[in-house]
């Protein structure tokens, strides 16, 4: 099993403060056989001189400098120069448990399975543990449909790629979407686990997700974010026809094109008027195809089209109220 070699993409942008602790956690993994490729982004911090520094240590690092292009080009690259028969993702806040990659092969090898995945911790900057997002050790195999639904529901697992251990042979003619921001993981994750009959994923934490205010997940962005939500799902719509998960991924975008038109009505700028017509054109055209059945989304409708101001304070009524998650997607 060990002869089997495992690339590391890292895609790295001014990460000074951070790269040493992230490779540090994968070069002190139990499993060796490890090519770790940083993709430099085009920072303009001190983070070359340590990944440079930490290279003259450990020739399993490979440093590759680009123009900043952001983070799935990068990761694009990362795949492109991989020499290593599977793949994974670390973000270069992040660190991972010693031995992840020892376990997530072992499940490979098991189950005779191309994907294994495992749970995570949400942690602070200083490295506290928030919580755990499963830790029961549970190890549950699936099959192909109902991957896909724990992936587009986000029951189980969660649809990052960095807790993910890949057949690189997945990756033919499949690559992340760079003209998106947001949702870019669940839309490559999409199209991996469709091309699979079975995956495991065990809810073992291994990975530690930083949680950083400011960060592009965590922005306060808002239109953005539902737009590329609404684009993901049309795409992943497109590949699910005639699938067993057509029918919630039907659901799940008239779910996303309602959350779209909310972050439209909160900008409440003039500038969007002619795009919050149009979403409201296909919320109305999604209802008359079936969808919207439910008394929530009626009511939301209703309060959408004649009371807009009435929904916007009730809505922040309930967001203060509400218990957050701290799921990386949100």
């Amino acid at each position: 099993m060990n002869s089997k070699k495992i690339s590391v993409v890292i895609p790295s942008y001014n990460s000074s403060a951070t790269i040493e602790r992230c490779l540090n956690s994968i070069l002190n993994q139990t499993y060796e056989n490890l090519e770790i490729l940083v993709i430099n982004d085009g920072s303009n911090d001190d983070s070359v001189e340590k990944i440079e520094k930490m290279q003259k240590q450990d020739n399993r690092i490979k440093l590759i400098t680009i123009p900043n292009g952001g983070v799935s080009h990068a990761r694009n690259v990362g795949i492109e120069e991989s020499t290593g028969d599977y793949i994974t993702f670390v973000d270069s806040d992040d660190y991972i448990s010693e031995e992840m990659y020892e376990i997530l092969m072992n499940i490979i090898f098991k189950y005779n399975v191309k994907i294994a995945h495992c749970s995570y911790r949400n942690v602070d900057s200083k490295g506290n543990i928030i919580n755990a997002v499963g830790d029961k050790e549970r190890v549950i195999p699936q099959n192909h449909d109902d991957a896909l639904e724990c992936l587009i529901s986000g029951m189980y697992f969660c649809t990052a790629v960095w807790n993910k251990l890949y057949d690189k042979s997945l990756f033919t003619n499949v690559r992340f979407d760079k003209g998106i921001k947001f949702s870019e993981d669940l839309l490559l994750n999409f199209k991996l686990f469709n091309k699979v009959e079975k995956s495991v994923y065990t809810d073992k934490p291994l990975y530690n997700y930083v949680c950083v205010e400011g960060s592009a997940t965590h922005s306060a962005e808002k239109i953005r974010p539902e737009k590329e939500a609404v684009y993901v799902f049309d795409r992943i719509l497109k590949i699910s026809k005639g699938g067993g998960c057509e029918n919630m991924c039907e659901i799940i975008y008239a779910n996303k094109v309602l959350g779209l038109y909310k972050a439209y009505l909160f900008e409440n700028d003039k500038k969007y008027k002619e795009e919050m017509k149009s979403t409201l054109c296909t919320i109305k055209e999604l209802k008359k195809n079936g969808l919207y059945n439910s008394r929530r989304d009626k009511a939301t409708i209703f309060l959408y089209k004649y009371f807009p101001g009435l929904f916007v304070l009730l809505y922040k009524i309930y967001d203060k109220i509400r218990v957050k998650k701290l799921d990386p997607e949100q």
